[in-house]
């Protein structure tokens, strides 16, 4: 049930906005078509048209920052920012900037500012309140709570209570703003069989609202996820814990399946010493011997880091270093192990209180995959022959022009996911993995398969009847609620508040380009967006092996290069910002050493991803780790599912965790090179480092952060 009302005093929320996007191409370069594509559309093709020599369309946004690229002539161009082909030095040279696009490229960014209402004869403006207890965004549980929401119109709400036959009235709390809107929220044990929300306005009118019925059984939160510390094992180049199997890599390479390569006289796959540099194949066909063997020596490693939350990237019996290209979903890779290892590796993590989820590929297979070789073998007829999109046959596997792959790579078969056949094996294959005794899966671009929503809703309901609180994440990179309304996933791999906001932030800069303000604001709107159970449950990171290194990011230079000091301290204001955000923060193997490595876009590819040489473990970077997984241990508001805004100015950006009330915690960061002053709220907060307890304001450090805890008045 949703119920709007307009009350003519303060702001109004923010209506979409008119915007132009224009493409004007390089001198030189013929263009016979232009779309545009970006968050706003799902990444879909918005046509562009032809205008005097440009290429131009105008569409509805809503206020606040989103992503896009021009698609031309069928091309992505892969950096918006610079791009010989397309554009030099921008293909858009209106953007505001680029960010990360999850391939190695950066996409565009554009700022829309709401447009200023106009306000009627009177002189007050519009104000809306928004509820639908049948959406996730307003109620859901987290921390073992009700939460309930409302939004209005920034500044429009002076006070608001949730009355309830059984509560009684029950103070609300104002918990986000972002310009044009508010968020209310409040906390019940349990929930009401019917309840209203009383609001009284800046202009000290009364309204009520309801009576409104809390759903049957609302989105919950996975209770294990929430306020633990995740790591991500990318596990042939973790730990080398038996060379005995080094070589067992090579006896079901991709290369033994791929004619096309065999044929064209490149390189081979080969394996190398731990210690050797990267070569040309280092991105996917040069082995240096990690293993599941390597992982169990390294779990006190992990243990003494604070893990509660191991991510692996494929384990399962595949192509390559990387995994993506499975051979055989139901058999763990040779060069890793066997069953009964993964069991040892998988007890073993239980038993030291972490949890263990595995990357899952549904969208494309392996050219060594049992149904595409007899594709190959028997052509049409192959009782397999519409699994895949072959566009004709024989063919040579690797020719991706014969069939359709993964973003047109002849290695990476796409799987027809609308057969019946398809979708249930892939169905059975999840289910034997969760009950083999994993804790949950992440899954590979998820947006690529086929009625991907229908597929993950049948795929969350078979999976959580099996096991209620496996824990389920999609490889999303932009901000999305689509996917996390209790249907599908319990959280996407928060690309889009890691590397659009976090890092952005502690990267410092010109504020005009981004600052603490912006920051706040955008973190904000998704938390807004997202059910608060999805928030304590997020799946928070900045870095993983499809980026370059943290510390890489945040100026330290390449595989070989020496980090400056001031490059170390940005990762770990980064850190500390991961670290204070409700749900779990998750780290790529071997930024907890301040590891660099770069992602360059000609070979050798994804130098992040070179072997962990663990006698260079930075010492003061990963006692900097473990202290944060202590004082989230030791602070239960660092654990909590509630996020509250409180400031944003400058180099200056700080946030509350925890319900109001109960020991919450002010965390502040600084991005700039100076000290700065923080206002604080009313009463003692005292920071659990010095011990010491502050009151009206505190200096915050340079390129330094606290974690302030209320002592109450």
């Amino acid at each position: 049930m949703l119920r709007i009302l307009a009350v003519w005093i303060g702001l109004s929320l923010a209506l979409a906005v008119p915007v132009t996007f224009r493409y004007t191409p390089p001198p030189g370069l013929e263009v016979r078509s232009v779309s545009l594509r970006g968050s706003f559309n799902q990444w879909g093709e918005t046509p562009m048209q032809r205008e005097n020599g440009s290429w131009a369309v105008t569409v509805d946004l809503d206020p606040g920052e989103h992503q896009y690229k021009f698609f031309i002539n069928g091309q992505w161009p892969k950096d918006m920012c610079h791009d010989p082909t397309f554009g030099t030095p921008m293909v858009d040279p209106t953007a505001a900037g680029c960010v990360d696009d999850g391939f190695g490229g950066q996409n565009a960014v554009i700022l829309v500012q709401a447009m200023a209402p106009s306000p009627p004869p009177t002189g007050p403006v519009a104000l809306e309140f928004a509820h639908d207890p049948g959406k996730a965004q307003y109620v859901s549980v987290a921390d073992g709570k009700l939460s309930l929401r409302f939004t209005a119109g920034e500044g429009a709400v002076a006070a608001a209570w949730l009355e309830a036959p059984s509560l009684g009235k029950v103070p609300m709390h104002r918990q986000l703003v972002f310009p044009g809107t508010e968020v209310w929220r409040v906390a019940l044990p349990s929930a009401p069989e019917t309840y209203r929300i009383l609001i009284k306005t800046q202009g000290g009118e009364e309204e009520a609202f309801g009576p409104f019925r809390p759903p049957t059984r609302p989105f919950s939160q996975v209770p294990w996820v929430g306020g633990g510390v995740g790591y991500q094992i990318f596990p042939e180049r973790f730990y080398n814990g038996d060379p005995q199997n080094d070589a067992l890599a090579l006896e079901s390479d991709e290369y033994l399946y791929n004619l096309l390569w065999q044929r064209s006289g490149g390189p081979k796959p080969h394996l190398s010493r731990w210690t050797d540099p990267p070569s040309p194949l280092h991105c996917c066909h040069q082995y240096f011997g990690g293993d599941l063997a390597g992982v169990l020596a390294k779990l006190p490693h992990l243990e003494a880091l604070g893990v509660t939350l191991i991510y692996f990237n494929p384990l399962f019996d595949s192509g390559s270093a990387h995994g993506y290209d499975t051979h055989d979903y139901l058999k763990v890779s040779p060069k890793f192990g066997d069953k009964d290892l993964l069991r040892r590796v998988l007890d073993e993590a239980h038993r030291r209180g972490m949890r263990v989820i595995f990357d899952f590929v549904p969208n494309h297979t392996g050219l060594g995959f049992w149904a595409f070789q007899d594709v190959v073998r028997r052509g049409p007829r192959s009782p397999y022959w519409n699994w895949y999109f072959i566009k004709r046959w024989p063919f040579l596997p690797g020719d991706g022009a014969a069939y359709e792959g993964w973003w047109g790579l002849g290695s990476l078969p796409k799987l027809n996911t609308a057969h019946p056949g398809v979708k249930r094996y892939l169905m059975e294959v999840a289910k034997y993995w969760i009950r083999f005794g994993f804790d949950g899966v992440r899954v590979d671009v998820p947006g690529d398969v086929l009625d991907p929503h229908t597929f993950f809703r049948d795929m969350r309901a078979e999976l959580k009847a099996i096991r209620p609180d496996a824990y389920l994440v999609a490889e999303v990179w932009q901000r999305d609620p689509s996917w996390l309304q209790g249907d599908q996933f319990d959280s996407l791999m928060n690309y889009a508040i890691g590397r659009d906001i976090l890092l952005r932030f502690a990267k410092g800069g010109h504020l005009a380009l981004y600052n603490a303000r912006r920051a706040l604001a955008d973190l904000a709107r998704v938390y807004a967006l997202y059910p608060e159970a999805v928030a304590g449950m997020g799946f928070n990171l900045i870095t993983s092996h499809d980026t370059a290194r943290l510390l890489t990011e945040l100026g330290g230079g390449g595989l070989r290069d020496n980090p400056s000091p001031e490059s170390r301290a940005r990762q770990r204001l980064a850190a500390a910002l991961l670290y204070a955000l409700p749900g779990v923060g998750v780290s790529f193997q071997g930024d907890e050493c301040g590891f660099t490595g770069e992602k360059p876009a000609e070979p050798p590819h994804d130098l992040q991803r070179y072997p962990l040489q663990w006698e260079r473990c930075h010492g003061e970077t990963l006692a900097f780790y473990q202290g944060l997984a202590r004082l989230r241990r030791e602070l239960p508001a660092l654990r909590s599912a509630v996020f509250r805004t409180y400031l944003g100015e400058g180099h200056l950006l700080a946030f509350l965790r925890g319900e109001p009330g109960e020991g919450e915690v002010l965390s502040a960061f600084n991005s700039g090179l100076e000290a700065t002053i923080l206002p604080l709220p009313p009463g003692g907060w005292q920071d659990p480092l010095e011990g010491r307890t502050y009151r009206r304001e505190v200096s915050i450090p340079p390129l330094g952060f606290r974690y302030l805890v209320h002592m109450g008045r």
